[in-house]
């Protein structure tokens, strides 16, 4: 089991979903992320990290970023995540988030009838 990383208030909540949901080496790298965490590349990367943690095991939600979403012309995350060739996911960070989260459910509910 890893171990869990130090101790840092402003990230207790990033802490807590990354070392209860995450695996042993998204743990890892979080620690790692954490342990240079005054690097805006690296906050971002670890916000990253968490978005893609909580679409995986929480809200499975596969919804690209789209224009609806407040930041999405100068969001750093979709940025970082374009730069690597990661897919640039829906992510909690949008204000329209939570409406976007409940037509997916509301579409997914329509799938599984």
């Amino acid at each position: 089991m890893a171990s869990i990383g130090k101790y840092h208030p402003l990230f207790l909540e990033e802490l807590f979903i990354v070392n209860l949901y995450g695996t042993e080496e998204e743990i890892e790298q979080f620690n790692k992320l954490l342990d240079s965490k005054d690097s805006i590349e690296n906050i971002v990367a670890m916000a990253t990290l968490l978005e893609d943690i909580k679409r995986k095991r929480l809200t499975k939600m596969n919804w690209f970023c789209c224009h609806r979403c407040q930041n999405y012309e100068i969001c750093r995350i979709n940025w970082f995540r374009g730069e690597r060739n990661i897919s640039r996911h829906c992510c909690s960070y949008c204000q329209n988030f939570d409406e976007c989260y409940k037509c997916f459910l509301d579409n997914e509910k329509k799938k599984n009838k």
